[in-house]
C-alpha cells in the first residue's frame, strides 16, 4: 500500500472546505433567518439567532476573504496531518 499524498490531501481537504465555506456564505446572505434556523439544529439547540449582529448587518467582504483564507489554512493542515497520521498507522499494521 502506497498511503496517501499528505501535501495533496491537504490540498483537496483545503480545497473542499474552501468551497463549502462559500456555499455557507451564500446561503447566510441569501437566506440569514433561514441558514441560522438550519445550523440551529446541529448545535444541540443552542440559539445562534443570538450570534446575528445588531441590525442584521450581512457579511462583509473582508470577514468572507479572512474567514475563507483561514477555514483553507485549518483544513489544509488537518488534512495533511490526517492523512500523514494514517501512513503511520497503515505502516505498523502492514509489518505484523
Amino acid at each position: 500500500m502506497s498511503g496517501f499524498n499528505s501535501w495533496r490531501f491537504g490540498a483537496a481537504m483545503a480545497l473542499t472546505f474552501s468551497i463549502l465555506y462559500t456555499l455557507c456564505a451564500l446561503a447566510v446572505v441569501l437566506f440569514p433567518d433561514s441558514a441560522v434556523n438550519f445550523f440551529n439544529n446541529w448545535f444541540h439547540g443552542l440559539d445562534l439567532r443570538l450570534l446575528k449582529p445588531p441590525g442584521g448587518r450581512l457579511l462583509t467582504v473582508v470577514q468572507f476573504v479572512y474567514g475563507l483564507a483561514s477555514a483553507a489554512a485549518v483544513s489544509f493542515v488537518v488534512g495533511a496531518v490526517l492523512a500523514g497520521s494514517y501512513n503511520i498507522f497503515s505502516r505498523r499494521t502492514e509489518g505484523r
